[in-house]
């Protein structure tokens, strides 16, 4: 097995462990679930605050921090909104365990701002939010959209329905994103 491999084993191995215990994790778990020695998941990652810091950026870079962007670029705000929406209900869904410990760890001061997941995902639709706003030359407060989008979000980890949203048809998706999409356009 290839340096990379236990790398990319450990990893895996740590996002399951943290996900179900967050930073209450102990490195002998994590090393137990990867199949590898502790001694290994501490060369590899000097330590379990490192190994956690390595984890969670590495999620939030493959799930959560992509086509912001690329929304951003539509000329009709309704459409960007829908698609913000709809991209992350079903990201956040999906990895709703994960979410879950990241909130936890967050309100318990655990998390730096560098990792701070609420923090990082408010960041990341404002600039979206920024960038489209200036492109159609509106003036709005992103701010206000910014932390709307964010509760939207939450809600469904915090207050799930009684389907998580990537369950639903694509009728219902359709239905509740264009709910939401109403309520943002009220704010601008």
């Amino acid at each position: 097995m290839s340096v990379k491999d236990k790398s990319e084993q450990i990893l895996q191995a740590a996002v399951k462990i943290f996900t179900n215990k967050g930073l209450q994790a102990t490195t002998q778990e994590i090393a137990k679930e990867a199949d590898v020695a502790e001694v290994t998941l501490f060369r590899k990652f000097s330590s379990k605050q490192n190994l956690f810091m390595t984890v969670i950026k590495n999620v939030l870079e493959k799930q959560f921090n992509t086509k912001l962007m690329q929304f951003a670029e539509q000329e009709k705000t309704e459409a960007f909104f829908g698609k913000v929406i709809d991209n992350r209900l079903k990201i956040i869904s999906r990895n709703a365990p994960l979410v879950k410990m990241l909130i936890s760890e967050s309100l318990k001061g655990n998390l730096s701002d560098e990792i701070n997941f609420p923090v990082i995902i408010l960041d990341h639709l404002k600039k979206a939010l920024d960038l489209h706003f200036s492109k159609i030359n509106q003036q709005v407060d992103t701010e206000l959209i910014s932390r709307h989008l964010v509760g939207i979000f939450l809600s469904h980890i915090i207050l799930p329905n009684e389907k998580f949203y990537y369950k639903l048809d694509d009728e219902a998706k359709k239905i509740l994103v264009d709910k939401y999409v109403k309520s943002l356009t009220i704010l601008l």
